[in-house]
């Protein structure tokens, strides 16, 4: 039979150095403590310092808070500062209350059917139907000659010349008010003066004296 194999014991060459490396552990940590002991005491000054800096740099950084202002209510305007009434302009009175106050553009009738001369002797203003009463005219439509229809067409143009110059005033034609054809009879006046003597002035019109003469030769 073959020899059995001893197993060999660890020597006691190799404990000795952990036991030592034991015993000089406590002296490796009490010699860290006073370096670190010696160099905090050094560098403390330092240290101070930058905690101050620190400081300065947070306080620098807080951020400033702007006071929230709240918007203002504007007050509605009082009775009192409200433009007056009499400041306000005033209408001025209906149509109808003051048919001869002028102050319409008069054209042809035909182009338009209110404020428009029909011929040199009749016009409608403000829906009515007038005939200049103190005149009368050659005719344009009915003319019996070439004479008679260039006259009747020169005094068409004159009465929209004359109306159209400015305000003017019906007088009524007393004791008629209108005629069979339902005609106003009005006497056109502008400062006092009549608008139909302007005509009769010009050779366009003759006064009326309750007869006609021919315009022909």
């Amino acid at each position: 039979m073959a020899p059995r194999k001893t197993k060999r014991r660890p020597s006691s060459r190799t404990r000795k150095p952990a036991s030592r490396r034991g015993r000089m552990l406590p002296w490796y940590l009490l010699g860290s403590a006073l370096i670190a002991a010696m160099l905090g005491r050094e560098h403390l000054p330092a240290m101070h310092d930058w905690q101050a800096l620190w400081r300065r740099g947070t306080e620098t950084k807080t951020p400033v808070r702007t006071p929230v202002t709240t918007p203002q209510r504007i007050a509605a305007p009082t009775p009192d500062s409200r433009p007056s009434e009499t400041a306000a302009a005033k209408p001025g009175p209906p149509a109808s209350a003051n048919p001869g106050a002028g102050g319409a553009t008069f054209f042809y009738c035909g182009i338009r059917q209110d404020n428009c001369i029909i011929d040199g002797g009749n016009f409608i203003y403000r829906g009515e139907q007038i005939r200049v009463a103190d005149i009368y005219v050659p005719a344009t439509k009915e003319a019996k000659c070439d004479r008679e229809r260039n006259l009747g067409g020169d005094a068409k143009e004159a009465l929209r010349i004359l109306l159209n110059a400015g305000e003017f005033e019906l007088a009524a034609w007393k004791p008629i008010d209108e005629d069979q054809h339902g005609r106003k009879l009005r006497i056109v006046r502008r400062n006092g003066r009549s608008i139909g003597d302007a005509l009769v002035a010009k050779g366009l019109a003759r006064p009326w004296t309750g007869e006609r003469q021919s315009w022909c030769p």
